[in-house]
């Protein structure tokens, strides 16, 4: 869909202009028609400098869909139209590719098109989740009240986040300043000792280790960052190395310690979305349909994958879970609880409020225990490294005697 700005006559001869979103300019010519105009010209338009046509969208964070959806509650609490809303909040937001979509889905809400609808248009930006929330708030009348519900779920996730992200902060910083000292002692501080050793014609081999370390990093080190750089970008790419990442988080979760603490994660968030859209009024099969893909855990995404096959076949929700071998037994029974006193929801909360905890314990003890690790094993490098430079020195000075 494209968005297109028209001029058209009213009966009374007035110009007005406006915005109609169509598949192309006969299209929109047909769509300004019926709004009982006579356009004079359509033009597809042009959004910093790129036509509508692109306006995909860049996946945004966490933080932001809050404010956003939280703003948008705000506004129509007051008794703003959803239209003018949008509109209002495309021209405060300072992400510009945000922007361009919320200018996109305004202008497909104020052409007729429901809000759910033009929300769908930008997977990239609004998830499975956030569109069927906002389609049962269109169908139930309750669209404010679910988009509290929506803005009230971000902030939760983005807590947890944000205690995963402080608990590691300083252990990613003791290692970044840990390789840097390391890089520092090879590139700089090696190279001026070497000349003591220039007389030598036999080294121990931790000198010989050290200073290969030592000539390829000075040597090597604009191959390292161009190499770094790469990286970088290639993780960025979410199409490119969806792949990669797969493998990767394959190999994490088969650490015993990382894949229970995942398994946390996942069952939290899980829990978190399944009870939102069940609380929503939406059925269950669509609900764990919505609420799987968030998982990041494959095996987990499998096995409930089959509980939606046994569920859809007559089974109960939590006799299908206790089948499992990947769904936590606690989580299985609860579960069954909840469906037996029929407050699925209500059980899928206390659940996830659970294993929030959990999570923030896990991550306190796993920081606790990675610190000295990390400290240990720097010192270990750096020790190892001021061995190696000393022990030629002691050499020559136990030959001299």
């Amino acid at each position: 869909m494209h968005i297109f700005i028209y001029r058209a006559k009213k009966e009374n001869a007035e110009t007005v202009t406006g915005e109609v979103v169509a598949h192309d300019v006969d299209a929109a010519i047909d769509e300004v028609g019926r709004l009982g105009l006579i356009p004079v010209s359509v033009e597809e338009k042009v959004i910093d400098g790129a036509l509508s046509k692109g306006v995909k969208g860049r996946p945004i964070g966490l933080k932001e869909m809050y404010g956003f959806t939280r703003q948008l509650v705000g506004l129509l609490k007051s008794g703003v139209s959803l239209l003018q809303a949008v509109d209002l909040l495309t021209k405060q937001t300072h992400n510009r590719s945000f922007a361009r979509v919320l200018a996109d889905v305004a202008a497909g809400v104020r052409n007729g098109r429901a809000f759910s609808t033009c929300l769908s248009d930008h997977p990239r930006v609004f998830s499975d989740l956030y569109v069927a929330m906002a389609r049962a708030g269109e169908e139930s009348g309750k669209l404010r009240e679910l988009l509290l519900n929506m803005a009230g779920y971000y902030k939760k996730q983005d807590e947890i986040a944000m205690k995963i992200r402080t608990a590691l902060a300083y252990p990613v910083f003791m290692f970044v300043v840990g390789i840097l000292s390391v890089f520092f002692i090879l590139t700089y501080v090696m190279p001026k000792i070497m000349i003591l050793f220039d007389g030598l014609k036999a080294l121990p081999w931790p000198t010989v280790v050290v200073i290969t370390m030592s000539q390829l990093a000075a040597k090597g080190w604009p191959f390292l960052f161009g190499m770094v750089l790469v990286l970088m970008i290639f993780f960025r790419s979410v199409d490119r190395a969806q792949k990669f990442r797969r493998g990767v988080k394959r190999f994490l979760f088969s650490i015993p310690g990382v894949k229970g603490f995942v398994l946390k994660i996942d069952t939290e968030r899980f829990s978190r979305t399944l009870s939102l859209l069940l609380n929503s009024g939406i059925p269950i099969l669509k609900a764990l349909e919505i609420a799987i893909p968030t998982l990041d855990n494959e095996m987990m995404k499998q096995s409930l994958w089959g509980c939606h096959t046994k569920v859809a076949g007559g089974m109960g929700f939590g006799e299908a879970l206790q089948e499992s071998e990947v769904i936590p037994d606690l989580f299985a029974r609860l579960i069954t609880v909840g469906e037996e006193s029929g407050e699925l929801a209500g059980a899928l909360a206390d659940i996830a409020d659970t294993y929030d905890q959990e999570v923030s314990e896990t991550t306190k003890t796993m920081t606790t225990l990675l610190e000295p690790v990390m400290i240990l094993v720097i010192g270990l490098i750096i020790g190892f490294i001021i061995f190696a430079m000393l022990l030629p020195i002691f050499q020559m000075d136990i030959f001299s005697r």
